[in-house]
């Protein structure tokens, strides 16, 4: 067996880097048609390669790169959708992996995050076998929806009157994320903050709001986002970003049929496609929506050193 070949990833990488690109996601669209064409894979992965304080290693027909992104003021070393691509055995990643991650942790990156795609069996599992594991999934479906559900609640497009009302269903799902087995150690907001936010930000063209109503109360809320495209998101997409019912109604049905209507939505209005997300810890979220059809695309796993 011939020795492998590792080196930092330099400039002079980025053609054959472009092309493994290229021919991962040509086989995950064989898997998930809905995943859109890569017509500019140097740029996909340039986007990746041009952030600061991005490195990684490169071998043969194999390459790995992360870059520093803070999130609630915690900073991962983070492979994004284009930073990684093997052609041949997976086990080659782990080898990138071991070359790649000395250097992150000497420059004080412990926490390591990496999008990996789901139907590459193999790849998820060299990943699994470095210590990684399952933080969260992407996911994405078709839109429209047959579904017709007797249940006792008005849904309706939100306004920005509804904006408090939807701090309060934020609260609660940031609420449900802190105990087992979640553990989630963002830092509470108050209601006053997030209210802020969304009458700051709620009304821009970018989003949709929709609430359900009953006996005159807004018990649930769904928040649609018009994610700008790239190599998981197709253009004539909607991503479903934000998704809450209060404590005491969830279980009656409230969230089908919020999920049954924004889809119709969606596609009566011209959008073909929508994407969403979840943490594997949020037991609710990753039982719901796969029952909902979504089908992951991209998992993202994580590792924290020690």
């Amino acid at each position: 067996m011939s020795r492998l070949e590792i080196v930092p990833f330099s400039d002079e990488h980025l053609e054959d880097a472009s092309r493994l690109l290229a021919a991962r996601h040509a086989r995950h669209r064989a898997a998930e048609p809905l995943l859109p064409e890569l017509k500019d894979p140097l740029a996909a992965f340039e986007q990746e390669w041009r952030t600061e304080g991005a490195s990684g290693a490169f071998a043969p027909g194999a390459y790995l790169v992360a870059a520093p992104a803070t999130v609630a003021g915690i900073t991962w070393m983070r492979v994004g959708i284009a930073g990684q691509a093997v052609e041949g055995d997976p086990e080659t990643m782990r080898d990138l992996y071991a070359a790649a991650a000395q250097r992150w942790v000497d420059e004080g990156h412990s926490k390591h995050a990496v999008f990996v795609p789901s139907y590459d069996e193999q790849l998820v599992d060299a990943w699994f076998r470095l210590s990684f594991g399952a933080s969260a999934t992407l996911a994405m479906r078709e839109t429209g929806s047959d579904d017709q559900l007797e249940v006792d609640v008005a849904i309706r497009r939100g306004t920005p009157d509804d904006f408090d009302h939807a701090a309060r269903l934020e609260l609660e799902m940031s609420a449900a994320m802190r105990p087992s087995p979640s553990f989630s150690d963002v830092p509470p907001q108050t209601h006053e903050e997030v209210a802020a936010e969304w009458h700051e930000d709620g009304d821009d063209e970018k989003y949709e709001l929709f609430v359900a109503e009953r006996d005159g109360r807004i018990v649930g809320h769904f928040l649609l986002y018009r994610r700008p495209p790239d190599l998981r998101v197709p253009e004539n997409s909607i991503d479903l970003s934000q998704a809450s019912t209060e404590p005491e109604s969830r279980g009656t049905g409230i969230g089908r049929a919020l999920t049954a209507h924004v889809l119709r939505w969606a596609s009566e209005n011209g959008y073909q496609v929508m994407t969403t997300d979840w943490r594997m810890t949020n037991l609710w979220a990753s039982r719901f929506w796969p029952k909902r059809g979504f089908r992951p695309t991209f998992l993202r796993l994580y590792r924290s050193i020690p």
